[in-house]
This record gives C-alpha cells, structure tokens and sequence, in this order.
C-alpha cells in the first residue's frame, strides 16, 4: 500500500488540530496529530518546537533538547526556540551550552521582549558560583532600553535583576554596594511580606523613639540578624521585634532588654517600623561593620542544661542533622554521617525533627545515635541540649545559624550552590567563628566533602579526646 504524501494545506489543517487538542488538555491525542505532521513534512520546524515543549513539560528532558535542536536547526532565526533549548539544557546541567543558546538569542532579538535571555545568563553564573561574572548580566537588564516605555514585564525583570546582583554582591562580601538592591525583596513578583503601616525607619533619629522590627523570611535569616539588635540599641531606641512562637523562649531569654511580639498577636503601638532583615541597610554597614559584633549573642540558663545520657566509655558528644525543613533540598543521606560512627569514644545525638527521623531506624544506626528530638519543641529547647554538644554537624542551615550564634562548633555540609553569606572559596565562615564548612565540589555530589568530613572527623577526635580524658578524670 503506497501511502500519498497530503498537500500543504492538509499538513496545516493537521497542525491546527493538533494545536487545539493541545490547547485543551489532550496531549495523547494531540501527540499523534503532531506525529502525523512530521511523518509526511518532516522539516515542519514549528512541530518540534510543540513537541520538544510538551515533552519537557513531561520531565524527558533529553527528548526535549533534542526536537527543539532539530527545530533550531530548520529555524535558525528563531529567538524563543533557543530560550527554550536553553531552559532544557539547563536542567540536564549543560550549562555552557545553554549560555552559547541564550547568547545567541540575544543576538537575533534585543527587544523588551527577550530581555530574560539576559537574566537567564546571569542566573547560570550564579548558580555556578561565578557571582562576578552574573553581575555585569544583571546591570546590562537594568541599562538596556533607556528612554524607552518600560513593559509591567521589564520593570518586573528589572527588580528581580536587582535582587540576584544584591546577592551576587554578598556573595562576595561587597555588602554597602549591595544593601540597596537588597532592600528590592519586597517587590519581587509572587513575594509576599507583611503589609505595615506606619512611618518607615530609614535612618531618622531613634533616641527616645519605640521602632518596630516585623518578622520576614525563615529562621535562619532571622537567628542571623538579630546580631545587629544592639546597633539599633545604641541609638536610644526602644525595640519591639515581631517573632514567631518558635524563637519566643531563646530570644526573651538572649534579649532581655528587647520587647517581643508573636506574629498572631496585634502589632503594638511604635514611631517607626522596619523590617528586621533591612538593619543593616539603613545602617550601611561594611563587612566589618556586620561581622565584628560578639558571639555568642543567644543565650539559655545554665540551671536548665540537664546532663545527657553518654555510652560507657565515651568523652565527646557530637550532633547530627541530615534534612533541613522546610527545604527538602537542603539533605544528605544519613549514610554520609555513618562511617563517623566508629569512633568507640564519641555518644551521638540526633538533632533531626520530622519524619526523617526514622532514617536512624531504617538504616539500623538508633542504637547508636540519642534521638533527641522528642525533647525539642522550639529554638530554645535545641540551645539547651545544643550546648552540651563538642560539636553539631549539621545540612540544615537555621540549626548552623543557631549553634554559630550560641559559640557552639559547627560543621556545615553545604550544597555546591548555596546563599551568599556562605564564603565562596573558604571552609570557615566570617559570621561564625566557630563554624567550619564542608561544600560540595560538584553539583549533587556529596562524595568529595564526605570524604573531607571523614578525615576531619578522625583529626578531631584525636585532637580532642586527650583533653576530654584527663577532664573526665581529673
């Protein structure tokens, strides 16, 4: 049977229909009209465009990268075929590749319309912990089409172009050139901040006047700026900081001469109003401004640290916490920590809340490990037990802030890319004195830090144990 190649406009019709059925919902279907189309003309370029989308949006990231290069290929001028290319490549981590495919769509189109072939760029330098290389792709977004009428689209690409060359900048410590753009958070589309009202706090005088500090962003951040409390402090203020009920106890016991207020309750009465996060901002402060205030600055009664359970035979006691919450991201298999287990003279204790805590059962390491967390409900339940350890190792990063902030040593297994007050290039921290940091080399890769952690790990004990001894017996 001799199948007839149909004429163009059946082609087209074909198209159409399988356009439509896309439209509505039927992939299935739409699939075998689209399949039809590139059977009888197989250089129909828009085809593969449709199916490359719609495989991506399935998760075939190859497949996808393979009909959109096809479609590249028969329409080379085509800007949107090689974002989306790029978008795909981007995922199976190509990310040179990707960067030649928005370089090229730049090229062929400078409009308003593919400005996000910019940011994309600047995003992968980033991501690849390049910050100086992302920052001119960020300021080419905010430069380009001066005296033009700016798109609701442009201005919005425009804030989030801020926002990642403020973080860029952080990363690498230049801080009083960032807080600005830093201060753009608020306005990110899709963001949501608390809505004040009120006269805002950017830099009046404050002797004698009440400021009020509200809540934003995760614990981590929060735990973190509270260092700059007593900058604001000094300038006569009186200070009311808005919290959530889970850094209520740690806080009014660190902060004594600070007033807070839960999240769930009325906000009070207050001159001015600021956003915690935004201190140092308003304050301009450079890199030694931030990081030379003292540590520890949280805080826990001595009466309340009840000695914790040690094996026979042991000396140092040593924390774990393998998933952070709520960023499933930030986790390494707890088999990572498992070879550290060895070390006859070392209790261990489990810092991890959730259901991740089974993995100490699954994997048949509970005998070994304290499971502490039936004993912490808040912030301040985890300092107590927290200043007993010798040292936390630890993924979740809110944990890190908190031992960091408490003196407490920490090791933190950080992701290849991570948030900008992680240094890039070193394994300690200039906001921690007490933290060490265990990064990956590679993306997704935990090989080459376990390994370090391993090693690490044996050099401390050993360094440690001599110590721990003679106090035990003395």
């Amino acid at each position: 049977m001799t199948i007839q190649n149909p004429q163009i406009a059946e082609i087209e019709a074909t198209f159409r229909k399988a356009e439509q059925l896309r439209e509505s919902g039927d992939r299935e279907e739409a699939l075998k009209e689209y399949t039809r189309v590139v059977y009888f003309a197989p250089r129909h370029w828009p085809t593969y465009f449709h199916l490359g989308v719609m495989f991506g949006e399935a998760g075939h990231n190859e497949l996808a990268v393979s009909l959109l290069s096809r479609s590249a290929e028969l329409m080379p001028n085509d800007y949107a075929i090689r974002n989306h290319l790029a978008d795909y490549l981007i995922k199976l981590h190509l990310d040179e590749a990707a960067m030649e495919q928005l370089k090229e769509s730049w090229k062929l189109d400078s409009t308003q319309r593919n400005l996000s072939a910019l940011l994309k760029i600047g995003k992968i330098f980033r991501e690849s912990n390049r910050p100086a290389e992302a920052i001119p792709y960020f300021e080419q977004i905010l430069t380009e089409h001066e005296g033009e009428t700016i798109t609701k689209e442009t201005e919005d690409l425009r804030t989030v172009s801020r926002w990642f060359r403020a973080l860029s900048r952080m990363s690498l410590g230049d801080y009083q050139a960032a807080w600005d753009d830093f201060e753009i958070r608020n306005n990110i589309p899709g963001v949501i901040v608390p809505i004040m009202e009120g006269e805002k706090w950017t830099g009046q005088p404050l002797d004698g006047k009440t400021i009020f500090l509200a809540f934003e962003q995760r614990f981590g951040d929060i735990i973190h700026f509270m260092r700059f409390i007593p900058k604001v402090r000094e300038m006569g203020a009186r200070i009311i900081v808005q919290i959530p009920p889970e850094l209520d106890r740690l806080f009014r016991h660190s902060f004594p001469e600070i007033e807070f207020v839960l999240t769930s309750h009325p906000i009070p009465e207050f001159d001015y109003y600021q956003y915690l996060t935004s201190i140092p901002a308003v304050l301009n402060l450079g890199a030694e401004d931030t990081i030379s205030d003292a540590i520890p600055y949280l805080q826990v009664n001595d009466s309340d640290i009840q000695p914790l359970p040690m094996r026979n035979e042991t000396f140092l006691k040593v924390g774990f916490v393998w998933e952070g919450n709520p960023d499933p991201d930030r986790s390494i298999p707890i088999n990572r920590y498992i070879p550290l287990l060895k070390h006859r003279n070392v209790s261990f204790y489990s810092f991890q809340l959730g259901d991740r805590r089974k993995d100490l059962f699954d994997n048949a390491v509970g005998w070994l490990v304290v499971d502490l967390g039936p004993q912490i409900s808040d912030f301040y339940d985890s300092s107590v037990l927290l200043k007993q350890m010798d040292l936390l190792i630890t993924i979740d990063t809110a944990i890190a802030h908190q031992a960091g902030a408490l003196d407490i040593p920490v090791w933190l297994m950080l992701r290849f890319f991570s948030d900008w007050r992680w240094d890039l290039e070193q394994d300690s921290n200039r906001w921690y004195p007490t933290m060490r940091v265990f990064k990956q080399e590679k993306l997704n890769s935990w090989t080459e830090p376990g390994i370090k952690l391993e090693q690490a790990f044996e050099d401390w004990v050993t360094k440690q144990l001599p110590e721990k001894q003679q106090d035990n017996t003395s």
